[in-house]
């Protein structure tokens, strides 16, 4: 299995596309929550939705991008 490496603009593309995706979806869980729960509530578990969407995020891109 041989791995190829992705071209700079690749990885800068995959990059871009991380830290657009995953803090959207951290601050939209965030504010959801603030208003349907509690406002503690929203900040932690938005806070952290983008630390675990980070590299989730990046691997499904990745994986996109050679195929």
């Amino acid at each position: 299995m041989s791995d190829d490496p992705l071209s700079p603009q690749q990885q800068g593309r995959i990059a871009t596309l991380t830290g657009l995706i995953a803090p959207l979806v951290g601050i939209a869980l965030m504010v959801i929550l603030s208003v349907a729960v509690d406002v503690v509530v929203g900040i932690v578990v938005g806070a952290v939705a983008v630390i675990v969407l980070v590299p989730i995020t990046q691997r499904i891109l990745k994986r996109r991008a050679k195929s």
